[in-house]
């Protein structure tokens, strides 16, 4: 009788995974992770606190075999990060090895953080590393920390693979590390709405935008409303719908914006809703418009589009990098009112226009955004990482 193959051990090391010590975030890393039952995940959810000596705890998981709530000291924006991110993967070593956990390989799923982290863990074990990288953070910390860049160009080349999360980051990435492009891939955050063919309703005289109101700031709300605005003014039959909750003082600071540009007729503060009962609008909707400052991916677009309307999204940010050419939205300039007008105001005139040309890319957009296809291509990287197919370079 054959011996069985012992299980795959992967740590994961991730700032955005739920923990109840911490404030929800997105489910995105929780979803990928949660597709790979058949190895061993231990997953150690890293939470920046500015009060030194907190401890990690294991929290009580089915979902995972081990999760760690795992809190380090680091400073705000990112002040000393290299030396708080190194020792953080001490303790990260010291508690692994003393619940006797040995990976077989790590994946930190952002680069400027975790990846820090990360390389010294996988470097400690002598085992592979596979680093995400979410655009959001990383262009902050490339852009504004010119210090760190020869330990993140040492980080990933030590990456067996390089994962974009946000296709619209390659282009900056490959300026700062060049010569890894057969190392990376794209890895689209997992949507659940997603089917090879999309069917299409026809359009109601409503826009809508679905976010936390809590982030309104890096979400571009004062230019979609000045935009909207804008549009108003050349069209005064517009509707919009924002869907979402947030704290009372952010509640109260998007009404105001509301207030204050006179579209109380206009636009609607529709409160929080789960995400099913989004689902359920969106298709009737004229289309999605969320003109975000810096999105690292924006899974709301993804849903918008498989729920047949079109979106509204800024260039070189969101989903940028995943369209192809498509012409099944409108991109537009970062803080662009005038931009955000014209784009709704050609959105607002054809609406089934728009949704003709979805439904005919239904396949090239499910081709982009099959999890199913995203996370097979992903498993067979782990075999091949641990296999000793799949280098990076120490």
């Amino acid at each position: 009788m054959s011996r069985e193959e012992p299980r795959i051990t992967i740590v994961h090391l991730a700032v955005d995974y739920n923990t109840p010590q911490r404030p929800r975030t997105t489910r995105a890393i929780e979803w990928t992770i949660g597709e790979l039952g058949e190895f061993d995940n231990v997953v150690v959810a890293y939470r920046r606190t500015t009060r030194r000596g907190e401890r990690e705890t294991e929290v009580a998981t089915d979902t995972v075999k081990k999760l760690y709530d795992f809190p380090f000291f680091g400073l705000p924006l990112g002040l000393g990060l290299h030396g708080a991110m190194r020792a953080a993967a001490k303790r990260t070593i010291r508690r692994l090895e003393a619940d006797g956990i040995r990976p077989r390989i790590v994946h930190a799923h952002k680069l400027t953080f975790e990846g820090l982290a990360g390389y010294y863990v996988a470097r400690h074990f002598g085992v592979p590393l596979l680093v995400s990288l979410r655009g959001e953070v990383e262009t902050k910390v490339f852009r504004f920390k010119p210090q760190l860049r020869p330990f993140l160009r040492k980080v990933s080349r030590r990456a067996a693979a390089l994962y974009f999360v946000s296709a619209w980051f390659r282009d900056e990435f490959r300026r700062h590390v060049p010569g890894l492009e057969t190392r990376e891939r794209l890895l689209p955050n997992i949507v659940r709405n997603i089917a090879p063919v999309i069917d299409v309703q026809p359009a109601n005289d409503r826009f809508v935008t679905v976010l936390d109101l809590n982030t309104w700031k890096r979400k571009g709300v004062t230019w979609l409303l000045e935009g909207f605005a804008l549009a108003l003014a050349r069209e005064p039959s517009l509707k919009l719908d924002l869907i979402g909750g947030g704290s009372e003082e952010s509640v109260g600071l998007v009404r105001k914006l509301i207030e204050e540009r006179k579209l109380g007729e206009a636009v609607s503060l529709l409160g929080p809703m789960p995400n099913a009962q989004v689902l359920a609008r969106l298709p009737a909707y004229r289309a999605l418009l969320l003109p975000s400052v810096n999105e690292t991916f924006g899974m709301v677009f993804v849903e918008a589009l498989f729920a047949g309307i079109p979106v509204l999204f800024t260039e070189g940010t969101a989903i940028d990098g995943y369209l192809g050419g498509l012409d099944v939205g409108r991109t537009v300039p970062p803080r662009d009112a005038s931009a955000i007008a014209d784009a709704i105001l050609a959105l607002w005139q054809d609406p089934e226009g728009y949704r003709a040309r979805i439904a005919a890319a239904g396949p090239a957009l499910f081709a982009a955004f099959d999890p199913e296809a995203s996370i097979t291509r992903y498993r067979d990287d782990i075999r091949a990482a641990v296999a000793g197919a799949l280098v990076g370079q120490d």
